[in-house]
């Protein structure tokens, strides 16, 4: 051992790093992984000679997401639509009512909480509105 000032075998122990234990668990977890990333390379190489061979199945592939998309942007765009809508109109009665005038929402009406709704327009083109993140 190159200690320049341990004097004992027990010093040295205590200094050195643990040995790395190859347990049968870790050979097999090993063992496990490398035929994953065997089986994730093949599966890419396939694709990419299946790419080749049949354009037209990528071809279709490609249009069916650009009208996925086009499809989840007018959703979006609707549902900001009807939530500005909405919106307006709880806003509308909220001021016929501050005014001294009477609603025609009753007074546990839900319409009411439309008050609240967020009505930007600060969506990314990539959202994909699952998670309802625009109400506040």
């Amino acid at each position: 051992m190159n200690f320049q000032d341990v004097y004992t075998l027990e010093q040295a122990l205590n200094l050195a790093p643990l040995p790395r234990l190859n347990t049968a668990e870790d050979r097999a977890e090993h063992a496990e992984r490398h035929r994953r990333l065997l089986v994730a390379q093949e599966d890419k190489r396939v694709m990419a000679d299946w790419r080749q061979r049949h354009p037209e199945d990528v071809a279709y592939e490609q249009a069916y997401w650009a009208r996925r998309r086009e499809e989840d942007t007018q959703r979006r765009r609707a549902s900001r639509l009807d939530r500005r809508r909405r919106k307006a109109l709880a806003n509308a009665q909220s001021d016929l009512v501050a005014a001294g005038g009477r609603s025609f929402f009753t007074s546990n009406d839900e319409q009411w909480l439309d008050i609240w709704l967020s009505t930007s327009d600060d969506t990314a083109e990539d959202d994909s509105g699952d998670d309802d993140s625009d109400l506040e």
